[in-house]
């Protein structure tokens, strides 16, 4: 890492393409996030973030670039310096943004919900016609649903053909509801055009300034639906917010966005987000390899592993079908099964 930093600074204080080239920067912190490394750094007293990426630097660099740019000004988001995706002697993709002061949002403040909330709604109303990407999240519910349906399929016919019979039946039962859930509610998406998305809400993702929630960490930002991109936050979060907090925030959101039916989308998303944290879980199973099952990383993690897969069935039931029983021992039998094919 020491060498990493020098590398920073000689790239900071000297590459054609940096803002700081000929001026002294000081190296303030540094720390890792899930797909960057980041240093706080000082340049002529104002400080700011390097990002580098270590994986999809180009297209996740340059939306984040963009959706700050686009919001910085109205200080929903940390104003850019510069994206370089060739940035002289290092390997990857460099952005640069100005430093954000500020705390972590307080989930029991309802002043901090109701900011954090006119935040997000400020995206969702930002002009559609501004933004040159689509979020990697999906658009709207069909296509939603096209890919979490297609994953289904295969996975409950692996079930069957490793035994676990009853198992199979739940997902199948799941399916089928879903897809009567989607096909109802498939006119609520009739009339509803793509907004800018953060694409990636979370809690850890926003800071309070002042009264003012800053969002943090665009790499998704993008055209997207901002129905998914609320109930995802909501279920991420669920954990960390209770009913009420949740839906404090979510009252202050359809108060300042501008689409009446938003609602009743969430809804929707909210109903199918546990099938899909169920069926991604199982497909992750399904498509291990050999080695990969060998991992001791896996094999020591088989206990956590197996608890959150009966967590999101669990929740996959409650949300879809009426008194439906979690097969528990052939959870049991596929963990067995995954650990010793």
């Amino acid at each position: 890492m020491l060498d990493l930093n020098d590398s920073i600074h000689t790239y900071l204080t000297t590459a054609p393409a940096s803002g700081f080239a000929g001026r002294a920067v000081t190296m303030r912190v540094h720390w890792r996030g899930e797909n960057s490394l980041l240093w706080r750094v000082e340049a002529d007293g104002a400080e700011a973030v390097v990002k580098l990426f270590l994986d999809a630097g180009q297209a996740r660099g340059r939306r984040q670039f963009d959706g700050q740019q686009m919001f910085a000004p109205q200080g929903v988001a940390p104003e850019p310096l510069w994206f370089d995706r060739y940035p002289e002697g290092l390997a990857r993709q460099v952005l640069v943004y100005r430093w954000v002061e500020g705390r972590n949002v307080d989930v029991g403040n309802l002043d901090d919900l109701a900011a954090l909330a006119a935040s997000v709604a400020a995206v969702h109303n930002g002009e559609a016609s501004a933004v040159r990407r689509i979020s990697p999240r999906a658009v709207n519910l069909d296509y939603f649903w096209r890919v979490l349906a297609g994953g289904l399929a295969p996975t409950t016919s692996w079930l069957e053909a490793v035994g676990c019979l009853h198992l199979a039946e739940l997902v199948h039962a799941l399916t089928t509801r879903a897809a009567a859930i989607v096909a109802e509610a498939r006119l609520l998406w009739q009339s509803a055009t793509p907004t800018p998305v953060h694409g990636d809400l979370r809690l850890e993702h926003a800071l309070m300034q002042g009264r003012r929630a800053v969002l943090l960490d665009w790499e998704m930002f993008g055209l997207g639906d901002p129905a998914l991109d609320v109930a995802t936050f909501l279920r991420q979060d669920a954990g960390t917010m209770d009913d009420a907090s949740r839906a404090h925030w979510l009252a202050c959101y359809c108060d300042a966005v501008r689409s009446p039916e938003l609602s009743a989308r969430i809804d929707v998303y909210a109903r199918l987000l546990p099938l899909q944290q169920f069926a991604f879980l199982l497909g992750g199973l399904r498509q291990l390899t050999p080695s990969d099952r060998h991992d001791p990383d896996l094999r020591n993690n088989m206990a956590f592993l197996r608890q959150t897969l009966a967590a999101t069935g669990e929740a996959a039931a409650a949300n879809l079908l009426t008194n439906a029983a979690m097969p528990l021992n052939e959870i049991d039998h596929l963990m067995m099964a995954v650990a010793q094919t």
